[in-house]
């Protein structure tokens, strides 16, 4: 019986199988054509992270206070920052990310008390070595990307 089972069970598959298969042949294709055509990203899309700029000061509002430091689940962030007057804050001065193994799970977007960090719309971010990945967002910045 169990034998006769085995081969219903496999026959019902396999017409289950071609049943998706030909729903899917007469389908339209949905391949865009990358280089030439750009990808409409969704509005939930969430890249990397980068700076805020803030249009009052120009620039971002990163106190160096480390709190994304402390919260990040894989430690690939460093914050460094110094302190230019003795009643001043602290202003960043380094802000290094190695986006290779960031999880991207928005602790450190969450966690900012100053909101000077947020999910890029960027999705074309490569490198030819692993090196590559490791990112200065004050660079970034600075440089306009």
């Amino acid at each position: 019986m169990g034998y006769w089972k085995e081969i219903v069970e496999g026959g019902w598959s396999l017409v289950e199988g071609m049943r998706v298969t030909v729903r899917r042949l007469v389908k339209p294709v949905v391949t865009v054509q990358y280089p030439r055509k750009r990808l409409e990203m969704s509005p939930a899309y969430r890249g990397h992270i980068e700076f805020v700029r803030f249009p009052d000061t120009g620039t971002h509002r990163c106190i160096a206070c480390g709190t994304c430091q402390r919260t990040c689940p894989t430690g690939v962030i460093k914050v460094q920052g110094i302190k230019e007057h003795a009643r001043g804050g602290k202003v960043a001065t380094h802000y290094v990310i190695d986006f290779t193994r960031c999880s991207l799970c928005g602790l450190c977007v969450e966690s900012c008390p100053t909101q000077t960090l947020k999910f890029s719309r960027e999705y074309e971010l490569e490198g030819d070595s692993r090196w590559d990945g490791v990112i200065d967002l004050m660079e970034r910045l600075e440089d306009g990307r």
